[in-house]
């Protein structure tokens, strides 16, 4: 048996569409059980012996009770509490009560032998599909004795994650099935869930089921397509595998569940009711939950088993979660009576960057339990207070606006006070295309400047005195920032309805901590607005990855030293944003290697007026042909204004200097660099190639193919 995540990729392939086999059926559905399964192994190897120890007990378990009186024994089902962790960003990700209740109900529906399409079910195999007997309860207790709907909402950018940095706020393990909600999984996944011997000790706080919004019941925002989706997922976390086996390749080669009464197969990713290509004319349980057919109705009786070897045993401790102790201090005991819990306190808006006197609408979101009154306070604002569940305030105050809500029923009350939520921009800009963002006054910078800090994190823009190009700059303090999350720096609205710029330009200095150049993944980008912020419309012109990289400080916090450690961000200007009222907004989306982010000099000149400043030494690099062949040569043309020493290093992949050629002084004019890859020994792979004069440097990346 091989325990590891179960990372499900567009996962209607395992759910059955409560309609004729193979109606909805999709293509490009996959399972990374066997990637995810080596990249866990090989950072904890340890997880083999867990493995083989809980097969060990679970075979022991499925041998000792596999006679059908025990089958048939349970009078009562076994009870799991379970606690919804939706994450958030005040989208459609963030689903309803109802479609989580319609989510318990299908599952309890499965595990009972009573969802609607197990009519379906071919005779070959109604006589082992099994009633599990077992039920999934919302919890309505925490383990402080609470009061809890079972259903916990956390905001955070996290939600466009959907890997195990998603989940937030896990509850005891031991007590409750961890069930996180996001909007977006990585690289198609839907939905995946941990074996109990795979989070054992420091993997606790990761244990349960994450799954992407749509695919959470069948209702809301999820269709009937996803009915099936949490019972496969609950299947991984009682320690089922796919009937293949914990392989990457359903259809492609034989294989077993370690389940007895499952046919061995293949897999299936069509609903080939009479399938039987392992060992004819044995038919496949085609129709399983755990399978990718796209019809399944069932579970086995002997996968019931194995199920309850899990729930029997230590790992995971799973053999807790259905205790009496448990089911008592969770809420979830036969015939307990809730009482009314108390809200808690929740609001969004969508437009929280705005004109002066524009009306901004407010929505109150609060959870938990009902809401029978609600105050709001909007500092500045007309009016001023409100008890509207989504009202409508105007602010003709500019600057930052502080919004409070308080929400309360019977049992209690509840508020949310976030300071600096709204800002209002002034209605009529004074600054023209004249303006050059130095940042060495720190009153002007803080005064025009927007640090946007959206999540309300630890990360964000601020001021600095120190550090820029020539002085002072604006900072973001993102040394191993947060995956996900995006810090906005805005600038001043702007006149440029009769500008003769065409360009945006703007010093940056950055670096990362990856070992791997293919690792760097952080971008840049720029947008403008001509509705204070409201709307914002992308400007081309990303830079990212390795090519945003300006030094190679590694982990510790990164300054820049020199400007040698600054590159010139150049943007076109648009057409649409030559308006009298535009802003623009630079950025930044961490990776897991992001370090500190510099931003200097913000100006609209020429470019010729741009560049001849910045770039006192050395113009723009180019390399041709770029991928190029290991026998080919490589071109580096350049232009130096004046005589000077020039210095050319190769990095490989890992950050290592390969190759250094130094040409000592060469006259002002253009140049023609040859580099030969054969010359360094350059295997095929990806290069980054730096040339400088000790004050300033181009960074180009190249492909060896």
């Amino acid at each position: 048996m091989k325990k590891i995540t179960c990372i499900v990729y567009c996962l209607a392939a395992i759910l059955n569409f409560y309609s004729a086999p193979g109606l909805f059926a999709q293509t490009d559905n996959y399972c990374g059980t066997d990637e995810m399964r080596k990249k866990l192994i090989a950072e904890h190897p340890e997880i083999l012996e867990q493995e083989s120890a809980l097969e060990e007990f679970t075979q022991q378990y499925i041998a000792e009770h596999s006679d059908a009186s025990f089958e048939n024994a349970r009078s009562v089902p076994y009870v799991i509490p379970v606690v919804f962790h939706i994450i958030h960003d005040y989208g459609t990700e963030n689903i309803s009560d109802e479609q989580v209740y319609d989510a318990i109900e299908r599952m309890n529906e499965d595990y009972s032998k009573t969802n609607p399409d197990f009519s379906e079910t071919i005779a070959e195999f109604t006589g082992i599909a099994a009633d599990a007997e077992i039920e999934f309860r919302l919890a309505q207790k925490n383990l402080g004795g609470g009061c809890v709907n079972g259903i916990d909402r956390i905001p955070s950018y996290l939600t466009y994650a959907g890997s195990d940095a998603a989940k937030l706020n896990p509850w005891q393990p031991g007590y409750y099935l961890n069930i996180w909600v996001v909007r977006e999984m990585p690289a198609g996944v839907a939905a995946y869930a941990y074996y109990p011997s795979s989070i054992m000790g420091i993997f606790a706080t990761v244990d349960g089921i994450i799954c992407r919004y749509d695919y959470v019941g069948s209702i809301g925002a999820a269709s009937i397509v996803s009915a099936h989706t949490l019972s496969h997922e609950a299947g991984h976390y009682l320690n089922l595998q796919h009937p293949w086996g914990n392989t990457n390749a359903p259809g492609v080669e034989c294989g077993d569940d370690q389940v007895p009464d499952t046919p061995e197969t293949k897999g299936w990713l069509t609903c080939n009711l009479s399938g039987a290509i392992c060992n004819p004319p044995i038919i496949e349980n085609v129709q399983n939950f755990m399978e990718y057919s796209y019809c399944s109705t069932m579970f086995t009786e002997k996968q019931k088993l194995r199920m309850y070897g899990a729930l029997n045993g230590e790992d995971g401790s799973r053999s807790n979660l259905w205790q009496p102790v448990s089911l008592e201090l969770t809420g979830t005991t036969d015939g307990y009576i809730a009482p009314l819990c108390t809200p808690v306190a929740d609001f969004y808006s969508n437009d929280r960057l705005t004109c002066e006197g524009t009306g901004v609408i407010f929505h109150d979101v609060s959870w938990n339990a009902p809401v029978d009154s609600r105050t709001w306070t909007f500092e500045g604002g007309s009016p001023s207070s409100s008890t509207d569940a989504e009202p409508e305030v105007s602010f003709t105050e500019t600057g930052w606006h502080n919004v409070t809500l308080t929400v309360s029923n019977d049992a209690g009350s509840d508020t949310k006070d976030i300071s600096d939520y709204i800002y209002i921009s002034p209605e009529s800009p004074a600054l023209d295309d004249t303006y050059f963002g130095d940042f060495n006054d720190a009153g002007e910078a803080e005064a025009n400047w927007i640090f946007y800090n959206k999540y309300n994190d630890e990360n964000f823009w601020q001021w600095r005195a120190d550090n820029g190009y020539e002085g002072g700059c604006a900072w973001l303090n993102s040394n191993h920032g947060p995956v996900g999350d995006k810090d906005e720096l805005i600038t001043p609205a702007f006149n440029l309805s009769e500008t003769t710029a065409d360009n945006i330009y703007f010093k940056y200095s950055t670096t990362t901590s990856a070992t791997f150049f293919e690792d760097i993944q952080a971008s840049l980008k720029m947008y403008y607005s001509t509705n204070c912020g409201e709307s914002w419309i992308f400007i081309p012109g990303t830079i990212e990855e390795i090519d945003l990289m300006t030094s190679y400080a590694g982990y510790p916090p990164y300054y820049p030293g020199s400007s040698g450690e600054w590159r010139l961000a150049t943007f076109d200007l648009p057409t649409g944003a030559k308006m009298d009222k535009v802003k623009f907004k630079i950025e930044y989306n961490y990776d897991f290697y992001s370090n500190n982010l510099f931003i200097d000099d913000f100006n609209f000149k020429s470019s010729a007026i741009a560049i001849q400043e910045y770039e006192t030494n050395m113009n723009t690099l180019t390399v041709s042909p770029n991928p190029v062949s290991p026998s080919a040569l490589l071109h580096l043309q350049y232009n130096l204004r004046e005589a000077m020493p020039v210095e050319l290093v190769v990095y490989d992949i890992t950050g290592n200097a390969i190759a250094s050629f130094n040409s000592g002084i060469e006259a002002a004019g253009n140049h023609d660099l040859i580099f030969d890859p054969a010359l360094y020994h350059l295997t095929p792979g990806c290069y980054v190639f730096k040339l400088g004069n000790g004050q300033n440097y181009e960074v180009r990346k190249v492909i060896i193919e």
